[in-house]
């Protein structure tokens, strides 16, 4: 079966946290991450992605691409963490992340409101802790 024509749209609400949750993202680190993040998702062609990042962990939306196993997308993307913090000259050695990621799918009738609870991240964790947000998740 020719599947040349095929199209996918899965969308993945990734949570990545620094492992023993610990807040190790100051702000230096967290506006390198964030140019980091930024470059991956137009790197993926991603315009509608998005991030927020918080100082022990950060939250991406982004669409899964065709032929990529969700394992590969986050092993790719530490990689590329990880090459873009070398490269804007911060130490990348506070990534000591949790081993697996958070992860769900998104439809595409929630992509609107997951992106406005994605840029609402720094002031729900005022009221709610990341290991909270997490359980009732179902993570």
């Amino acid at each position: 079966m020719d599947m040349s024509h095929s199209n996918s749209e899965i969308w993945i609400h990734w949570v990545f946290v620094s492992k023993e949750s610990k807040p190790i993202i100051d702000f230096s680190k967290r506006e390198a991450l964030s140019q980091t993040l930024e470059k991956f998702i137009e790197d993926f062609g991603n315009s509608h992605g998005m991030f927020s990042v918080l100082n022990d962990h950060f939250h991406l939306l982004i669409k899964l691409p065709f032929k990529t196993s969700p394992d590969d997308f986050a092993n790719n993307l530490k990689l590329q963490i990880q090459e873009g913090l070398k490269g804007s000259g911060v130490k990348d050695d506070f990534l000591d992340w949790k081993s697996d990621p958070y992860a769900y799918s998104v439809s595409l009738n929630q992509l609107s409101a997951e992106k406005n609870y994605i840029l609402r991240q720094d002031q729900k964790h005022q009221q709610v802790s990341l290991l909270e947000e997490l359980k009732f998740f179902g993570m």
